[in-house]
C-alpha cells in the first residue's frame, strides 16, 4: 500500500509558465532605471529566488540603490502582462485533475501573485485554498520556511511530502526541508537543467508534466 503523501507544488515555472514573462519584465525594468542587464542574465542569476532577494543582489552588484517604487511598479507591469499571455504549465491540468492526493502551493510569490496566476490559469480550484507564499515565513527559499510552514498547516510530516519544483534554489529548500523533490526540467538546456536540479537534490527528475502523477504514485516514501 502506497504511503501516506502530501504533494506540494511550486508555482511560477511548475503551474503556470511565467517564468519567462518575469525575467523579461525584470529585465526591462532595470535597464529603464539604468542598471542595463538582459533576459538570460536575469534567468541565469535569479530563477527561483523571491523579488526581494533579486533587489538586494542587484543592488549589491551595481552598488547602486533601485528608485523606492521599484517593485511596486514592477509588479504592475508584470500583472499587465501576465494577465495578457499567461497559460498554463503544459499537461499541469490534466496532472492536477489524475492527483487525488492532499496538494498544496508552496511559493516565493507573494498570495496577491499566486492568487492571480491561478486565478488566470483556472487552476486554483485544484488546491481548495490551500497557498502558501513565503511571505508567511521568516525566509525564503532556498530555506526550507514555506515547505515546512505548508506542512505542518496541511497536517504532514517532512518525510510524507512530495515536492514539485523546477529550480535550483526550490530543490534546495525542499531537500534541506527532509522531503522527496521531484526536480522539473522545463528548461532549456534540458541537460544542463536536470544536472544541477540533481546536485541541488532532487531525488527524481522529468520532463513533462504528463508523466508526473505516475511517478507520484510510484514512489515510496521514507517510513
Amino acid at each position: 500500500m502506497a504511503n501516506r503523501k502530501l504533494v506540494i507544488f511550486d508555482c511560477d515555472g511548475v503551474l503556470v509558465d511565467s517564468e519567462q514573462i518575469l525575467h523579461r519584465v525584470f529585465a526591462e525594468m532595470l535597464t529603464e532605471v539604468g542598471l542595463p542587464i538582459t533576459y538570460e542574465e536575469t534567468t541565469r542569476q535569479f530563477m527561483g529566488q523571491s523579488l526581494a532577494v533579486c533587489i538586494a543582489l542587484i543592488e549589491q552588484s551595481y552598488q547602486k540603490t533601485l528608485p523606492k517604487d521599484f517593485i511596486e511598479r514592477c509588479k504592475a507591469r508584470e500583472f499587465a502582462v501576465l494577465r495578457q499571455e499567461l497559460q498554463p504549465v503544459s499537461g499541469i491540468a490534466g496532472a492536477l485533475e489524475r492527483i487525488t492526493l492532499p496538494k498544496c502551493v508552496a511559493s516565493n510569490s507573494s498570495h496577491r501573485h499566486i492568487q492571480l496566476v491561478l486565478t488566470l490559469t483556472q487552476l486554483l480550484a485544484h488546491f481548495d485554498g490551500k497557498l502558501y507564499s513565503s511571505h508567511d515565513v521568516d525566509r525564503p527559499k532556498p530555506f526550507p520556511d514555506v515547505y515546512l510552514h505548508a506542512a505542518q498547516q496541511m497536517g504532514f510530516q517532512p518525510k510524507e511530502c512530495v515536492v514539485i519544483e523546477d529550480s535550483v534554489p526550490g530543490v534546495q529548500a525542499a531537500y534541506a526541508a527532509g522531503m522527496t523533490v521531484f526536480g522539473y526540467t522545463s528548461h532549456q538546456p534540458i541537460e544542463t537543467h536536470r544536472d544541477a536540479l540533481v546536485a541541488a537534490g532532487a531525488n527524481v527528475v522529468f520532463e513533462q508534466m504528463q508523466q508526473l502523477p505516475n511517478l507520484i504514485d510510484a514512489i515510496k516514501l521514507p517510513q
